[in-house]
């Protein structure tokens, strides 16, 4: 009998599999109806951009600003060279493409971080990306964001089998740390809010590792790879009107005024991790978390009354689905976020009393670089936070325990991301 139950359950999973990648292909038939603001980006001016590069590509690196990116130009440089961008059909074929091989990818980096070798949980827990509606959005549309994602997989799933290296063979070690200098780089080029991850990995091999010698290589190949953007940045620094345009979106205030947005994040993609663990959780383990939550919510309430939260009641642009959602239910309300935003903040504890530097070395590049924007959109973390979550570089008793139940939360994050992307579709696109 319970042979025939993990068969019926391992069948029922390999449905849902099916039918998230049917939905993708699906979905991309009706792109113009995907949430966030991709279309309208692509038809404002990334497929201009993209003409722009291919009639003449020193003008257009030179005159950068003209374009109205505030990215830098690697994704166009790409595109320039990309043989199926002659189009607008077949570069969106091309980009649904590039989607698809991120999923496969992430789903071979969990199967190998994953020692149960159970596949189809671990490509189930990668499909869900498939149905993630501003990952979608911008894959369905071919944006910079959906080709830095793929880049990303493939970032993390060299760094994971270099984290499993550390103890083989050297100069495959080093060969690896060359080619992931590589990739991050390439990364930071298509899409600069990554330089995080440069971070972390500069801090990992140092503090971490603690062999110097990859350290400096690592540090010497960024170095080299950097040269072709510092003289790009260099001749923007000396046109007439020279600025970068990234740059007047950015201050450090952001970065305590984007922190219970961006918890709230955590807690919106890792919600049904949470919602699984509490039929397993002690005690303890509640009474521990609930001071945690009392404490942080009583910061909280002390900063409601002095009016320093004010400002969550006022944005009209960007803030995330939990924000929108508390303005819809009464407008000028953010009592909704707060609570996710507490929830997340105890995540974070999770992560960070491992004491591992590991954790350490990522959030704090992640929350520094991501929070000194004007303006904290949700698709900036989407899908980053269950990139770096199902993947295992935030370690934790939760990560311990998605790992644990890793079947039975694939299944529960099958249902949450389709109700929310079909959520999403429908208030962008009312009847």
């Amino acid at each position: 009998m319970k042979s025939q139950n993990l068969s019926q359950l391992s069948n029922f999973r390999i449905l849902l599999l099916i039918i998230t990648i049917f939905i993708y292909f699906i979905g991309f038939n009706f792109k113009e109806y995907v949430p966030g603001g991709s279309p309208e980006d692509f038809k404002a001016f990334i497929w201009k951009n993209i003409n722009f590069f291919k009639n003449d590509l020193v003008y257009s690196l030179v005159n950068y600003k003209e374009l109205s990116d505030a990215n830098f130009p690697g994704f166009y440089i790409i595109t320039y060279i990309n043989p199926f961008s002659n189009s607008i059909e077949s570069f969106h074929l091309f980009s649904l493409t590039i989607g698809f091989l991120t999923f496969i990818i992430f789903g071979i980096t969990l199967s190998h971080k994953d020692k149960s070798n159970d596949k189809i949980a671990n490509f189930l827990a990668a499909s869900s990306i498939l149905i993630l509606p501003f990952f979608i959005s911008r894959v369905y549309w071919g944006t910079s964001a959906g080709l830095s994602w793929f880049f990303f997989v493939l970032t993390i799933f060299l760094f994971c089998k270099i984290q499993n290296e550390l103890s083989n063979n050297e100069s495959k070690k080093l060969r690896n740390i060359i080619i992931l200098c590589l990739l991050s780089s390439i990364l930071l080029y298509v899409r600069s809010s990554f330089i995080f991850l440069i971070f972390f990995f500069l801090l990992f091999f140092l503090f971490e590792i603690k062999k110097k010698k990859y350290f400096f290589i690592l540090s010497l190949c960024y170095i080299l790879l950097s040269i072709p953007g510092l003289i790009i940045i260099y001749i923007w620094l000396k046109q007439p009107d020279g600025s970068i345009t990234a740059v007047q979106f950015l201050k450090f205030k952001n970065i305590f005024l984007n922190f219970p947005i961006y918890t709230s994040y955590i807690a919106f993609y890792l919600l049904p991790v949470l919602f699984m663990s509490l039929k397993y959780i002690k005690k303890e383990v509640v009474l521990k978390y609930l001071k945690i939550f009392f404490i942080i919510s009583a910061v909280y309430f002390i900063l409601i009354y002095f009016g320093k939260l004010d400002y969550l009641s006022k944005y009209e642009y960007s803030g995330g689905a939990i924000l929108k959602l508390n303005y819809i239910l009464k407008d000028g309300n953010y009592f909704l976020l707060l609570f996710f935003s507490v929830i997340g903040c105890c995540i974070l504890v999770n992560f960070l009393e491992r004491n591992s530097s590991q954790n350490y070395f990522l959030i704090i590049p992640l929350f520094i670089v991501y929070g000194l924007t004007d303006f904290p959109f949700q698709d900036y973390f989407e899908p980053l936070i269950v990139f770096l979550f199902f993947s295992g570089l935030f370690k934790g008793e939760l990560y311990d325990f998605f790992i644990e139940q890793k079947s039975k939360i694939s299944v529960l994050y099958f249902f949450y991301f389709l109700t929310f992307l079909s959520v999403s579709i429908i208030v962008k696109n009312p009847i």
